[in-house]
Formats: C-alpha cells, sequence, structure tokens
C-alpha cells in the first residue's frame, strides 16, 4: 500500500477485517510525512474538542453574576487545561500537519529529511496530551494557569500531582516540537529539488523555515525552566520558592523568554498559509515577496526581546521597563509590513471570493485589531490598567482564534482537495464561515469593553456590576456560533471526503509545486518534476512564452549539505539554549548571599585535571574522524576507544565530587548554590552520558566493519559536533562554577 490512501483502498479496509488491520498498522507506523502531516491534524481535532468542551463550561459559569455553576477549584483546573490544550495540543499540532503535508511537496522532496525523527515528534504530541489529561484521574488537574505561575506552582501551595503531569506533559510536548523543529530546518536546506533556491521558496516554506529556528531557540527555555519547577516539586529544590532563596520572578522571566516567541510560533504557519491563498484567489503574485521574507526574519528576532511585556506590573525598573517597551514597539513595524503586503497583493486584483479566500480577508480584519490592541500593551502605563483585565483575555483571542484559527480553516478548506481528491462543499463551507465570524466576534470583541470597564480576568464569577452581566451573557452566547461553525465544518470535510466533488490536480488554479503532483500524491510525491525557474514553477510551465519574471537566476542543481550535518548543528543550538538558561539561572542567584555551603569550597585543581581529560577527548575524536577519512579501521578504533576512556574519566571524576559533597551533608535541597550547582553540572554530565553511548555505538559498529558508506561515516561525524559542543559547554560551565568564585 502507498504512502497516501485512496477512497477506494480506504473503503475496502474498512470492509474487510484483515485488511482493516493492515490499514491500522500501517498508519500507527508510518513515517511518510504526508501521514504523519494528517496525523497531527487528526490529533489536534480530537484535542480541539477537549479544549472546546472546556471553554463551554467556562462561559456558561460566567454568562451570569454570581453563577455558582461550577466550583471555583473546577473552574480554575478547566481554565488552566483549556488554555494548555489549545496552545500545545491544538494549535502547534494543526499548524505542524500542514507544515508537515505541504512543505516537502512545495520544494520538490520526497519526505522530510528525517522521517524517523519526524514520527518521533508526532508520536510525543498524543503522549503528551494523554499524561497532561491523565493528571485529572490522578489527585486533580493543575489549577494554576496554562502559565504556571511560581510559587502557586510549588508544592506548599499545590500539593497534587496535578502541576507535575502539567511539567512533564509540556516537557514531552517540547522534545516532540524542538525535532519537528530541526528536521524542518534540515529539510529546506538539504532536500530542495533542482532549481529551488533559497530566493525560489514558496513563503508558506520560507516563513516556516524562519518559524523552525524560533522553535529551536525557544522551546528549550521553557524545557530548562519545566525541569526547574519539577526539581523544585520533586527533589526539593529552591530555584523558585521564596522560603529556599528561590525567586518566583525568574520564573516569569523563563517562562516569557519562552511565552512570548511562541505566540509567534503560533501564528507564523497562519502568516505562511495567508501569504500562499491571497495571491492565488486575487490572480496576482504576492506584493513584495523579499518584505514578507525578511519582515519574518525581522519579527524571529525581535521575538526573542520582547517578553519583558508580560512583567510590566511585576516592577522590574525604569531601565527595563524602557528596553522592553522600545522592542514591543519595534516588533510592530515588520508585522504591519505584512498586513500592508497582503492588502497590496488584494488591491486591484481578479479576488475569487471562495470559502478560502473568506477565511483570509476576515484574518486580516481581526489580525489588525489583535495588533492595534497589541501594541497598546508597549506602554507601560496602559499596560498597568489593562494587563489583568478582560482587554488582555481579549487580545489574546483575536490572535489565537481570529487570526490562526481562521488562518487555519482557510489552510484546510485549501489543501484538503490535493489531501483527498475532493473539494469541500462551498455552500456548507459559507455557513461554517459566516457563524464563525459571527461567533468569534460575538465572543470576544466585546471583552475589549468589559476589560475596559474593569473585569479582571482569571475570576470565576463576578458582582452583578453596571453592564457586567448582559456583556458576559453576549459573550457566552457566540461561543454556540462557534460551535455550530465547527461541527459544519467537521460534517463537511467527512462527508465531501466520501461524496465530494472530485478535485482534479490543481482545481485553485495555483502556482506552487504542490499542484504538479496528483491529488492525493502517490508516496513518492512526484513521478517528475517541472523546471524550476522562478517562485512559480507551474505558472512557468502553463504559460512557456511569458516566463515569470520575478527571480531569473540561474537555475542549476546547487550542492546541498548533508542533511546529518545540518540536523545536529539545529540540535546543537537548541540544546546551546537550554544550557544557557540554566547557566543564567546560577547567575542570577549567584549575587545573593548564601547560607550554608558555596562555590569556594569546590575543589577546584581536582576539578581542572579531569576537565583536561574531556578536552582531550575531542583531540582524540578529531585523530579518529581523520582515521576513518582515510580508512584506516585501526587507528580509528583506537582513537575513538581513548576518546571513549577519557570521557568515562571526566564523568567519573564528576561522581566522586558528587560523593563527596554528599558525604560532608550537602546535596541538591541544601540552598541555593546546591540546586543550581547539581542541577547544571547534572545536565551536563547526562550529555556527556548520552554521547558515550553514541560513541559505544559507534565503536561496536567499527568493530563489526560497518563504516565502509559514506552514510555511518556522516552519522560519525555527526556525533563529533555533538561530542565537541559537549565539551565547550563545560568550558562555560567551569569558568563559571569553578573559575569566576576564585577571581571575584
Amino acid at each position: 500500500m502507498n504512502g497516501t490512501t485512496t477512497l477506494a483502498e480506504f473503503r475496502e479496509a474498512v470492509l474487510d477485517p484483515a485488511k482493516r488491520r493492515h490499514y491500522q498498522l500501517a498508519w500507527l507506523s508510518t513515517v511518510d510525512h504526508k501521514r504523519i502531516g494528517v496525523l497531527y491534524m487528526l490529533t489536534a481535532l480530537v484535542f480541539f474538542i477537549i479544549a472546546g468542551v472546556e471553554a463551554l463550561f467556562m462561559r456558561l459559569q460566567l454568562a451570569v453574576p454570581n453563577n455558582h455553576f461550577l466550583h471555583p477549584d473546577t473552574f480554575n483546573q478547566l481554565f488552566t487545561m483549556h488554555g494548555t490544550t489549545m496552545i500545545f495540543l491544538v494549535v502547534m499540532p494543526l499548524m505542524f500537519g500542514f507544515v508537515n503535508y505541504v512543505l516537502p511537496l512545495q520544494i520538490g522532496a520526497r519526505d522530510m529529511a528525517f522521517p524517523r525523527l519526524n514520527a518521533f515528534g508526532f508520536w510525543c504530541q498524543p503522549f503528551g496530551g494523554i499524561l497532561l489529561h491523565f493528571s485529572v484521574l490522578a489527585g486533580g488537574a493543575p489549577a494554576v494557569g496554562w502559565f504556571s505561575y511560581a510559587p502557586l506552582s510549588e508544592t506548599p501551595y499545590s500539593s497534587s500531582p496535578g502541576v507535575d503531569y502539567w511539567a512533564i506533559a509540556i516537557f514531552v510536548l517540547g522534545l516532540g516540537t524542538i525535532s519537528f523543529g530541526i528536521n524542518t530546518i534540515a529539510t529546506v536546506i538539504s532536500c530542495r529539488g533542482p532549481g529551488m533556491t533559497m530566493r525560489r521558496l514558496p513563503l508558506f516554506t520560507w516563513i516556516n523555515f524562519v518559524n523552525a529556528f524560533m522553535i529551536i531557540l525557544a522551546l528549550p527555555v521553557l524545557n530548562a525552566g519545566l525541569a526547574m519547577i519539577l526539581i523544585d516539586r520533586q527533589l526539593h529544590g529552591h530555584f523558585f520558592l521564596p522560603i529556599g532563596g528561590g525567586s518566583p520572578v525568574l520564573w516569569q522571566h523563563v517562562f516569557w523568554a519562552f511565552g512570548h516567541p511562541e505566540v509567534y510560533i503560533m501564528v507564523f504557519p497562519a502568516f505562511a498559509i495567508v501569504s500562499e491563498i491571497i495571491p492565488v484567489f486575487s490572480r496576482k503574485p504576492i506584493f513584495g515577496y523579499e518584505f514578507v521574507a525578511a519582515s519574518s526574519v525581522a519579527i524571529a528576532v525581535l521575538s526573542m526581546g520582547v517578553w519583558g511585556h508580560h512583567m510590566f506590573t511585576v516592577g522590574m525598573g525604569r531601565p527595563l521597563d524602557i528596553f522592553f517597551a522600545i522592542s514591543s514597539m519595534l516588533i510592530a513595524i515588520p508585522t504591519g509590513v505584512k498586513v500592508l503586503n497582503w492588502t497590496a497583493t488584494m488591491v486591484g486584483g481578479r479576488i475569487r471570493f471562495q470559502v478560502p479566500m473568506l477565511f483570509c480577508i476576515a484574518f486580516l480584519i481581526q489580525f489588525l485589531v489583535a495588533g492595534l490592541t497589541g501594541v497598546s500593551h508597549a506602554s507601560v502605563a496602559l499596560d498597568w490598567q489593562t494587563k489583568n483585565s478582560y482587554f488582555l483575555v481579549a487580545h489574546f483571542h483575536f490572535v489565537a482564534v481570529g487570526a490562526i484559527v481562521f488562518a487555519a480553516f482557510a489552510g484546510i478548506q485549501y489543501w484538503f482537495p490535493k489531501m483527498t481528491g475532493r473539494i469541500l462543499s462551498e455552500s456548507l463551507g459559507k455557513w461554517s464561515f459566516w457563524l464563525m465570524v459571527i461567533g468569534f466576534n460575538l465572543t470576544f470583541l466585546i471583552q475589549h469593553v468589559l476589560g475596559l470597564l474593569g473585569m479582571p480576568r482569571r475570576v470565576y464569577t463576578y458582582p452583578d456590576l453596571p453592564h457586567w452581566g448582559w456583556m458576559n451573557f453576549v459573550s457566552t452566547s457566540g461561543v454556540f456560533f462557534m460551535s455550530a461553525a465547527a461541527l459544519i465544518l467537521v460534517w463537511n470535510l467527512a462527508t465531501s471526503f466520501f461524496r465530494g466533488k472530485v478535485a482534479g490536480d490543481n482545481p485553485w488554479d495555483a502556482w506552487t509545486l504542490e499542484w504538479a503532483t496528483t491529488s492525493p500524491p502517490p508516496h513518492e510525491n512526484f513521478s517528475a518534476l517541472p523546471p524550476i525557474r522562478s517562485r512559480r514553477p507551474l505558472w512557468d510551465l502553463a504559460n512557456p512564452d511569458r516566463r515569470d519574471p520575478i527571480v531569473g537566476e540561474n537555475s542549476a542543481a546547487v550542492t546541498l549539505p548533508d542533511h546529518n550535518k545540518v540536523g545536529i548543528l539545529s540540535f546543537i543550538l537548541s540544546e546551546a539554549g537550554f544550557f544557557a538558561a540554566l547557566i543564567l539561572a546560577y547567575l542570577y542567584f549567584y549575587a545573593r548571599p548564601q547560607a550554608g555551603p558555596g562555590p569556594r569550597g569546590l575543589d577546584v585543581p581536582r576539578t581542572l585535571v579531569f576537565s583536561v581529560c574531556l578536552f582531550a577527548s575531542s583531540f582524540t575524536f578529531w585523530r579518529s574522524e581523520v582515521a576513518l577519512t582515510k580508512q584506516r579501521r585501526g587507528s580509528m578504533l583506537a582513537w575513538l576507544a581513548l576518546t571513549i576512556l577519557l570521557g568515562g574519566i571526566f564523568l567519573v571524576g564528576q561522581g566522586t565530587e558528587y560523593w563527596k559533597l554528599f558525604q560532608t551533608g550537602v546535596d541538591l535541597s541544601t540552598n541555593m548554590f546546591s540546586t543550581t550547582f547539581f542541577t547544571l553540572t547534572g545536565f551536563h554530565g547526562l550529555h556527556v552520558l548520552i554521547g558515550l553511548i553514541a560513541l559505544l555505538i559507534f565503536l561496536w559498529l567499527a568493530w563489526e566493519g560497518d563504516f565502509v558508506s559514506p552514510r555511518p561515516g556522516s552519522a560519525f561525524r555527526a556525533a563529533g559536533y555533538y561530542w565537541h559542543f559537549v565539551d565547550v559547554v563545560w568550558v562555560f560551565v567551569l569558568l563559571t562554577v569553578y573559575i569566576l568564585p576564585l577571581v571575584r
């Protein structure tokens, strides 16, 4: 059975039990990017229903003043689960599903660069979602908000295991998301078809390529924070608990250093979808391709430095307030550029007001409102007045629903024919569109006014103050319109899958490569690629005498980098972010006076000795690479064995240092220094151990004589990058933990 199931195969599998089992196993074990893309979307649909029910119960509780429909703790649990589910289990998997399905097709690739890693990244999603929701049966769901602010999330204030399940689930989801980001980068850099230069990438691919870098920079910071909060809760650490010298404000810095880039991680795929659909339905190339592409890079860079506007009410001080206010205002510029480009593309175009375009137009209007209300929070004074009100709830949902969900609905309507070979019903699509527009604006537009009237967010009920009651009732009524829109969409998907009009290969007369293959595509994606001489290869094919003048580069094949190298370097970049967060946490507390043992109690000379062993292992590994290149198997084995020995000596040395500290009564829970010391050095030791396991595997392969083909050699060189990175990290750890106290 090929990678994409046809309607006939599906019906046959349903009727024949033996074939049904094979069909199910084929999907469960698949590494095909198209099937994985569909699985991402189906997973998102399941959790969308769950999150929608959670939201419905919350709005029923808030429909009238002084309501006691839900217990306060139940409301807090629903509030936490709804936010976490929508962000991590609905929006991100849904958008990743589009990218998984469409991106390889758009660049002329047969699959993602790492198909097995792609499958691993997907299966982290349902596993993490099950972990999160299992907390309901294991003592109660978390009730601390999707942001899990400390110290509320610490054991003295949240003693049930809900927060632990939340942290572990998000950590698992983070691993899957980082895997997706690494795979996307490697695919775009290393797997493009002949003639598909970086300047010819469709904007959908380009924007998601930039988004992948945000993923591998932002998610490791969150993972570091999750590791810290689990250490606090399970090992009695002191990162965020004030009574032990910790800082709840540090958690806010860590979380929002991830949290604001996360907003763009979610919305960038929406930008990408809109950038594909608007030109096709306007019958014009995108206006200002270079500006759209460059503004994506600008947003990605600026997004890493705006998190502090979430913390103006914390009291960071004037210098930091000014810095984050300016950076938050600056990021509005490249965002506004995108809106201008999309609008200018429509001006003068022959617009087809079909369902995908209608959702894009609604996206533009609602995203404009989201941008205007969002940039207002760059003003510290205004932020103080609206930060903890329903004004912010309205703003966030104009981004999360008004922009992202509407763009996702547009993408479903646009690419459903390519995925299934059938077209969705236009009439049902318009019913879904108008109900969604009405319901969304009924629910969230009025919440801006509620916030300005002073209604605080994160409350389970409210007094009967003027206008609050009827406005909340209107807001709740909108949920039912949106629910009807979602039900109609699901019905449209199900009925069109079986009985929809046959689509053909290119029903929209689009220009990018995914429309050059059959609908649905075969397992190998393409039987033959058309010539790629511009950004619109299908337009060129249909108009051979009117070549698209947008990019006139030479279309000769470009030598692409090895995907193993690109993948490991992307992974190293993400791990650098993880260790940077841990080192900064150590330095954050280093300036504070410590009660009990501190860094001056460490045996620095002894540490330097086994550090030399680790540093020397980089040299010995390099010698083993040289021997492999020259096909000197015996020399390669000797140098690799010596590398493993030196790494093992380092680990033994670190273990004996731990043992001596334990003997003197110092462990992870002793004080703030011991918490940060054991966390930082422990995670580094874990990375050394993982590296040694990998090197042992390579040693065994080399001993068995399996290093004769280029593929193992490429993987071995990738392992070398990782090993050198582990050594470089220890340089920073050594300077920070052992040397800095000596010169202070």
